[in-house]
This record gives C-alpha cells, structure tokens and sequence, in this order.
C-alpha cells in the first residue's frame, strides 16, 4: 500500500484537540503521547508504516510497548528525505533531544499539527515559533513506501554441473522471520531421490538511541 502525504496530514488532522503526556508511549490511546510518539501512532498505527529502526507499531520496543522513535530517529530516518519546500503532509523536526527537540506534520504553508505540551495539547499551530528556541528546524518528506518490505521478489536460474540430465533451480525470496528481512536461498535439484535444501540468513536492523 502506497501512504500519500494528504494521508498522513487527514490522519493527524483526526487528533487535533487531544491531549499531550511528556513521554507518553501511546498506551492509552490517542492523547497519551508527546511529539514523536504522536507522529508514531499516525504512521505507525493508523497508516501501518513501519517505524525508524524498521519496527511496527505493537512491537516490543514500540508503541503502545515502550515510547519508540524519538525526534533525532525521525532527523536522520531513511525512509523519509529532507526537502527545502515542505507539503502538506511532510515531517517538521527540531533536531534534539527531550525539551531540546520537536516534530510537528505539515497542513499548510506556516501550518502543522503537532502534540506540543500539557497545557495545549495536540493542536494546528504555526510552524515558526512553535519549537525550541534556537533550534532551526528542517522539513522531511516520508517516501510512498517508507519502512514497508517489498513483495517478496522470485528470481530463479539453473544450477550448474549436477551429473547426467539432473538439472536444479535456484529460488530466491524475501521474507520475515522475527521481524527481520530474510534471503532464503532454496535449491530443488530435479534428481529422483534428491531430497531439495534451504538456507536462511537474515539480519536484525536495531534503533540507534
């Protein structure tokens, strides 16, 4: 499934008016949250994205879990590219850390939605001046696809120097195991009584903190 920008900008748009807990790991629902976790449950639950550090939403180490992806995860995410010209829908960061960071979702030129303290909540503010002071802020656009695996991708090809008129082919697929891209490597020689074998390797992407 492809997310478009005016997706993530209607899904935010659905929250402006909820509440704003420093910390909050989404675990009561929408309003238990602060910056990134809010823009966390917009991709994460309501868009079903993977998150920064390739979890999903409901993973251990995610929300409603644990807090999950910070302002500086969503900084320096690769499934989002920094843009000078934001739109409706990209990611405004304050790069920092705790009181020292921000992140806001684009409605407009100005415009975001973001939750941005206890006493104001989830709200439509102003770009300029709604985030740390000193702290200049950059704008990310999230790719169509962003943390999504691709369907799985079937190439085969034929195995060479198996004897007589044996022949074999090589399957090669990309799946999930544990949460993590798997290359399973399967090869079927055609030889009567030639049991096929398969081989799996896979590799665990982790969040830097």
């Amino acid at each position: 499934m492809t997310v478009t920008q005016q997706a993530i900008a209607s899904a935010a748009l659905r929250y402006k008016g909820k509440g704003y807990v420093y910390g909050g790991d989404c675990s009561g629902g929408p309003g238990d949250w602060d910056c990134s976790s809010f823009v966390s449950y917009v991709l994460g639950h309501d868009l079903k994205m993977r998150l920064p550090g390739g979890g999903k939403f409901g993973d251990p180490g995610e929300p409603p879990n644990a807090h999950g992806p910070v302002v500086l995860d969503y900084a320096q995410w690769p499934g989002a590219t920094t843009v000078s010209q934001p739109s409706r829908g990209d990611l405004v960061c304050w790069p920092g850390s705790g009181p020292d960071g921000h992140i806001g979702i684009v409605l407009g030129p100005n415009q975001m939605i973001s939750a941005l303290n206890p006493q104001l909540g989830t709200l439509v503010s102003p770009i300029d001046g709604s985030g740390p002071a000193g702290v200049p802020h950059i704008f990310r656009q999230v790719t169509g696809k962003a943390g999504q695996l691709p369907p799985p991708a079937v190439a085969s090809a034929h195995l060479p120097g198996l004897a007589g008129s044996a022949a074999g082919a090589l399957l090669l697929t990309v799946g999930l195991v544990g949460g993590a891209a798997v290359l399973i490597v399967v090869a079927w020689p055609v030889i009567t009584g030639v049991v096929g074998f398969g081989i799996a390797s896979g590799v665990k992407h982790a969040r830097q903190s």
